[in-house]
């Protein structure tokens, strides 16, 4: 029982890591980090690779 939960506890760890160096490369500033996604967004909408959303509906809300 104590391998699988070692093997978890490695992902946790690498997960953690991976996370300090996000957080390391954009200054620790979470809206970098959001432009930084928005902008690959767009890319990937200029080059064709994903569509872009509908349009939201006016007047009813999001449930």
């Amino acid at each position: 029982m104590s391998e699988p939960r070692n093997a978890v506890d490695e992902v946790l760890d690498e997960l953690h890591e991976i996370r300090l160096a996000i957080d390391a490369e954009f200054d620790h500033d979470p809206e970098k980090f959001l432009a930084y996604v928005r902008e690959g967004e767009q890319q990937l909408l200029r080059e064709g690779w994903v569509e872009a959303p509908p349009p939201a509906r006016r007047g009813k809300s999001a449930a």
